[in-house]
């Protein structure tokens, strides 16, 4: 009995066992757009979204893990660029990105394709600081962020995804996969 339990113990760590991620469901965001969205996410209310993510514009989704830790947000502006100039507005986004947060850890910047549309995407973590000149600085906020923006019909479209550092490993696959199941039409 020993044995084979200290037998199963060796093959879960020799195998890499890692739990696996929610269950995603297809969540219709729009008419015209939709993703794979784990489960138990829930539309989050307007004034946490208003709290969390200030802008002018409300956005087409925002939506949370029950405990509040994780997002995931599809905003929308108009553009007077092109898809044709994705290529292009990839340095401009990543400099935005890099000047946002005090450090920037990119894991993949690229632009490629989901479902037949081209997408910029940025996959990084990211660390503010306190640069005050205060007696009792906070601690560092540190986050997990997949973002990727696309250009359909002189409208940019914009996906985010937001983690705390510490549940990156745990939400980084689920991630990609959300990223990847986008569908526009």
């Amino acid at each position: 009995m020993k044995f084979s339990f200290c037998f199963f113990l060796a093959l879960v760590f020799l195998t890499g066992f890692t739990a696996p991620g929610p269950k995603l469901k297809q969540t219709k965001i729009t008419d015209a757009v939709s993703v794979l969205l784990p489960g138990d996410f829930s539309v989050m209310p307007d004034d946490a979204i208003a709290a969390k993510y200030p802008a002018p514009r409300k956005p087409l989704g925002a939506f949370t893990s029950p405990n509040g830790q994780v997002d995931f947000i599809v905003s929308e502006r108009p553009s007077t660029f092109k898809k044709e100039d994705l290529v292009m507005l990839k340095a401009f986004y990543r400099s935005a990105i890099t000047n946002k947060y005090s450090k920037v850890n990119f894991i993949q910047e690229e632009v490629k394709q989901v479902n037949k549309h081209d997408f910029i995407s940025f996959e990084f973590t990211s660390t503010v600081v306190d640069e005050e000149k205060r007696t009792n600085k906070l601690a560092p906020i540190r986050r997990y962020t997949f973002i990727q923006y696309t250009i359909v019909n002189d409208k940019l479209l914009i996906f985010t995804f937001n983690a705390p550092i510490d549940l990156q490993q745990l939400w980084q696959p689920t991630a990609r996969k959300m990223m990847q199941s986008i569908k526009l039409s």
